[in-house]
């Protein structure tokens, strides 16, 4: 009887120092959750929550923990932009789909340069080179040659708890990248932010408004009528936060059809240009280094 008791509390022990475990660290993924996310949850799963979705642009705010408005409201706009039903409530389904678009959105691309050899680049990332090497199926990692194109998986970051990454000054060939579609748009001088996606560009990025409502906020930072006049913002996207310039005018063709945005506008980063003139436009410019000292 007493080796029975004796066996019964060993297990008990085991698993409780699993759960300790797994409560410390919190799940490795987001589709590692165990249990379904709702609002006025608290925990480690919903603090991993809220880092991806901050990471793909659709969080403002201090990672908590704790499943607030913001969080429903992040929730609810990832679920409308990708399909989903937009309830609010993170299942299995929504889970699969933030982890998948988070790990795509930090997948980065990566120059050779003189110098570099597969291990260089591995402890620039902080990536392994075995990673790399499955990312770009190299049959013989001592090959790569100046000028070759490197996918680098893995080289996103996320906010951490309470903090949030500095503004970047990155000139246009490197966003080019990064916003390949979803992104958040902050104005600086008034702090409004509103949803964009991007339809193309290839001086500058053409984007829109997401929503009815990602209009209405952008028209109100235009003082109720649109303008071709600069403004200073911060893109918010993958993770990363960049120092960029907006017009507000709506132009030329469109892709979404129910945004009350009749066209596209222009959002210029660091070395951009006009697609008119192919030329830098020094108030654009101008916007982007305001944005990139606004913190």
């Amino acid at each position: 009887m007493k080796r029975v008791m004796l066996g019964h509390a060993r297990t008990l022990v085991g698993v409780a120092l699993i759960v300790a475990v797994f409560l410390c660290t919190g799940p490795a993924a987001a589709g590692a959750s165990s249990r379904v996310l709702k609002q006025g949850m608290r925990g480690d799963d919903v603090l991993r929550l809220q880092q991806v979705l901050a990471g793909l642009g659709f969080y403002r705010g201090e990672c908590d923990g704790v499943f607030g408005d913001r969080t429903l409201h992040a929730v609810k706009a990832f679920q409308r932009e990708h399909g989903l039903d937009a309830d609010g409530v993170v299942g299995q389904s929504t889970w699969n789909r933030l982890e998948a678009e988070f790990e795509k959105a930090r997948v980065k691309t990566y120059v050779v340069r003189p110098g570099d050899s597969l291990w260089v680049i591995a402890g620039k990332f902080d990536v392994s080179v075995e990673d790399i090497v499955r990312a770009n199926d190299i049959q013989d990692p001592s090959s790569v040659r100046v000028g070759q194109e490197l996918r680098i998986p893995g080289a996103g970051s996320v906010p951490s708890r309470g903090g949030r990454a500095s503004v970047e000054a990155l000139h246009w060939d490197g966003v080019k990248s990064i916003f390949r579609s979803y992104a958040t748009v902050v104005d600086v001088r008034t702090g409004l932010a509103f949803r964009v996606k991007r339809r193309g560009g290839h001086l500058h990025a053409d984007a829109e408004p997401v929503s009815a409502d990602d209009t209405a906020i952008m028209k109100r930072i235009y003082g109720g009528r649109w303008s071709w006049a600069r403004r200073p913002i911060v893109v918010e996207v993958a993770g990363r936060r960049i120092a960029a310039s907006m017009n507000g005018m709506p132009h030329g063709a469109e892709s979404l059809r129910t945004n009350g945005f009749p066209g596209h506008f222009c959002i210029h980063f660091l070395g951009s240009r006009l697609h008119s003139s192919g030329k830098v436009d020094p108030d654009h410019q101008a916007c982007v280094r305001e944005a990139a000292a606004s913190e």
